[in-house]
């Protein structure tokens, strides 16, 4: 839904939103979540810092809120 990236020191910290189907099972929302978040902060060349990744169902919401 969203990504955000802001200038660290050398690095970026990353904010994404990401929409999953309403059904999806909590242990996979989680799952998925946390590997994205450890992809990001983990691989060469990204220099991601800390990255953050908020998991929603729906695209209605105000992205600002998560500020």
């Amino acid at each position: 839904d969203t990504v955000r990236a802001f200038t660290s020191g050398t690095g970026y910290i990353v904010e994404i939103d990401l929409v999953l189907p309403r059904d999806t099972p909590l242990h996979e929302a989680h799952d998925i979540g946390e590997s994205l978040q450890h992809f990001l902060e983990t691989t060469a060349g990204l220099n991601v810092s800390r990255a953050y990744v908020h998991l929603d169902f729906e695209t209605q919401h105000d992205p600002k809120l998560h500020l």
